[in-house]
This record gives structure tokens, C-alpha cells and sequence, in this order.
């Protein structure tokens, strides 16, 4: 076996828990938010949410108000609302899992993040407590950064 067949293989090994994930989500009918496989990985010692005053845009949690289902579908909401005249630029919403390096799921997301925040009628995560890491600026430059905590029980 050569080289690059080597390489294929080994990519498509380590691909393949993901793609099967994210079928098994569509199966179900839901997004995921946190795979089985990012709720095994060690808790992330790093968070840059605080609790400072600041100017920039509000992030607040709407739903889910308490525990969810696990592997079940349930509503997500989050919240953006900018201050002093600005306005909320989309763009540069980001989200992360604080879980191992922080796993970026930005991309997983992308198609529900709005001006007015992040709606998704159908997320899914794995057992376990969940601390999400949003960030968002607005038209001043100005970035605020929340942790949103979901809980499968």
C-alpha cells in the first residue's frame, strides 16, 4: 500500500464518526450542537466570557429554559440585541463548545444565525452538561462573548 493510500484511508477513518453522526442527525430529524464524540472530550479550561460592563451587543439565552432530552430534538434560542444605535453584524457570530480545545461548530450553525441571534427549531446534543461559547460583533467593532449552558439529562 503506497503512501497517499495510506493517508485516504487513515482521513477517511477519522471523518467517518462525524459523517456518521451527522446522519444518525438527520435520521432523527435534529442539527448537532454537541456530537457523543465532543461531549467525551475533557472540559475546557478556557473561556473568555466575563461579567464586565461593556458596550458591546447582548447575548441572552431564550431557550431552552432547563434540562433537555438527549439526542432528542428541542429549540434553540439565542438572543442578540446591539446597543447604542449599532447594528449586529451576522458575520462575525461564532460559536464554540468548551470542550477539549474548544471545538468550533460556527460552521455547523452558520444557516441559523441571524441580526437578532441564533434560532434552531431542531438542535440536538449528547448527554451531559454543555457550555456553549457565543461571540458576536456589531457595526462599531465592538465583540461581546457569553456562555449559554445546556443541560441532557
Amino acid at each position: 500500500m503506497n503512501c497517499m493510500t495510506r493517508r485516504t484511508l487513515l482521513g477517511a477513518a477519522a471523518i467517518l464518526p462525524l459523517v456518521e453522526s451527522q446522519t444518525q442527525a438527520r435520521a432523527q430529524g435534529g442539527n448537532w450542537l454537541v456530537t457523543s464524540q465532543e461531549a467525551a472530550l475533557h472540559l475546557s479550561p478556557t473561556s473568555k466570557a466575563g461579567r464586565a460592563i461593556t458596550r458591546g451587543p447582548a447575548i441572552r439565552q431564550v431557550s431552552p429554559a432547563g434540562p433537555v432530552a438527549p439526542n432528542s430534538p428541542f429549540p434553540l434560542q439565542i438572543e442578540f440585541a446591539a446597543r447604542g444605535g449599532e447594528k449586529i453584524d451576522p458575520a462575525t457570530a461564532q460559536v464554540l463548545v468548551l470542550r477539549g480545545n474548544n471545538v468550533n461548530i460556527t460552521q455547523r450553525v452558520r444557516a441559523f444565525i441571524t441580526p437578532t441571534g441564533i434560532v434552531i427549531p431542531d438542535a440536538m446534543v449528547a448527554p451531559g452538561t454543555h457550555a456553549l461559547q457565543v461571540s458576536v460583533s456589531d457595526s462599531g467593532g465592538r465583540q461581546s462573548i457569553a456562555n449559554i449552558e445546556i443541560e441532557a439529562r
